[in-house]
C-alpha cells in the first residue's frame, strides 16, 4: 500500500458478499477480499439459506478473521442478502461482491482513492472475465481515473455496451446513496433497478481505468447462466421504471435513451419467447409485441436517437435473423 494511501485509510469500507449454494467458490472469494491492500474492512458474509455447505464456510472464513461478519437468513434472493447487508453495515462505504467472483487485491484502495481524491460518492472501476482462475494472471489494464456527470454515466450505460458499468459490484458506494434505495426483492436483474438511480444520485463519478473486478463465466447453476424463464420479464419491469423515471424528471434525452434500451430488451425478450417451450407463452408475446410496437413509433419519433441505432432496432423487431447470421 502506498504511504499516501495509508494516510487516508481511516474509514471503516464494508464489503457485502451475498453467498448462496457456492462452496466451490467462496473460499477464493472471501480469500479475494481478505487479501486487500486496504485493510480497514468490515466483511459481510450473507449466508441467504444456503442447502450446501456455504453458511459453514462462512463461519469458518468468520472464525480466521476478525473482520468477517455472518448472517444466516432464510433464502430471500440476492436483493433480500444485500439489503440485509446494508442493515447490517457500518462502514462509510459500501462495496458488493458476488460470491463466485474475485476481485483485485487493490479493488478496494483503488476505488477508495478515486472517490476520495475527486471527492464524490461513487466510484467505479472495470472488470473482466475468466473461466480458470489463472486467466486473471493474463489481464491487463492502466492507471488513470476521471470524472464523469451523472448525466453521461447514464447516457452512456443506456447507449453504449461498456463491461461492468451495468453491475453493483465493480462500484464503491457512499453509504449516504442507500439512505432510501434497497434492492427489489422477488426480482431478478437487480441491478438494473438500481444502477441508474445510484448514478443520479451521485451526481458525480469517478472512473478508474483498473480492472477491479473478476466476473467468473458461466458457473454452473448460476442464475445469469441458466435457461429462459418468466422471471427473465423483470427486465422489462425494470428497464420501463427506469423510462418513468427520466420521463418524470423531464430529461428529455435521457428519457429517449431509455426508451430505446426498454425497446432493445423487448426485441430480445421477444425472440428468447418465441425459442422457448414456456406455458402461454403467446400471450406473453402479444403483449410485449404490442408495447414494443407503440414504444418503437416513439423512438422513430425521438432526436436525440441516432439514425443507425433506429435501423438497428428495426432490424432487431423485424428481421432478427439478418444480425445473427453475422
Amino acid at each position: 500500500m502506498s504511504d499516501n494511501m495509508s494516510e487516508k485509510q481511516q474509514e471503516l469500507i464494508s464489503i457485502i458478499v451475498p453467498s448462496y449454494n457456492v462452496e466451490k467458490y467462496i473460499d477464493a472469494c472471501v480469500e479475494s477480499i481478505c487479501g486487500q491492500t486496504y485493510e480497514k474492512l468490515e466483511i459481510i458474509l450473507v449466508d441467504d439459506g444456503a442447502t450446501d455447505r456455504t453458511g459453514e464456510k462462512c463461519d469458518e472464513w468468520a472464525d480466521s478473521d476478525d473482520r468477517i461478519k455472518v448472517i444466516h437468513q432464510k433464502n430471500r434472493g440476492l436483493s433480500g442478502a444485500r439489503n440485509a447487508g446494508i442493515r447490517e453495515a457500518k462502514g462509510e462505504y459500501l462495496a458488493f461482491i458476488d460470491s463466485d467472483d474475485m476481485i483485485a487485491k487493490d479493488y478496494v484502495e483503488t476505488l477508495y482513492k478515486c472517490a476520495v481524491d475527486n471527492k464524490v460518492l461513487l466510484a467505479q472501476g472495470r472488470s473482466n472475465n475468466f473461466f480458470k482462475e489463472e486467466d486473471i494472471k493474463e489481464f491487463t489494464d492502466s492507471d488513470g481515473c476521471k470524472v464523469l456527470s451523472s448525466a453521461e454515466m447514464c447516457r452512456i450505460l443506456m447507449s453504449e455496451y461498456r463491461k461492468g458499468w451495468g453491475i453493483v459490484m465493480t462500484k464503491l458506494f457512499h453509504r449516504s446513496l442507500f439512505d432510501d434505495l434497497e434492492f427489489p426483492e422477488g426480482r431478478i436483474h437487480e441491478d438494473e433497478y438500481m444502477v441508474y438511480r445510484l448514478f443520479w444520485k451521485a451526481g458525480r463519478i469517478a472512473l478508474s481505468d483498473r480492472i477491479v473486478y473478476y466476473y467468473r463465466s458461466k458457473r454452473e447453476g448460476s442464475i445469469t447462466h441458466s435457461g429462459f424463464s418468466l422471471k427473465r420479464l423483470d427486465v422489462l419491469d425494470a428497464r420501463r421504471k427506469r423510462y418513468e423515471f427520466f420521463e418524470e424528471l423531464g430529461e428529455k434525452e435521457l428519457q429517449g435513451y431509455a426508451l430505446l434500451s426498454l425497446c432493445q430488451a423487448q426485441a430480445d425478450c421477444l425472440g428468447k419467447l418465441r425459442n422457448c417451450d414456456i406455458d402461454d407463452k403467446d400471450k406473453y408475446i402479444d403483449e410485449i409485441k404490442k408495447e414494443l410496437t407503440e414504444n418503437f413509433r416513439e423512438v422513430k419519433r425521438t432526436p436525440t436517437v441516432s439514425s443507425k441505432k433506429k435501423l438497428s432496432l428495426w432490424l432487431d423487431i423485424y428481421m432478427p435473423w439478418v444480425k445473427r447470421r453475422k
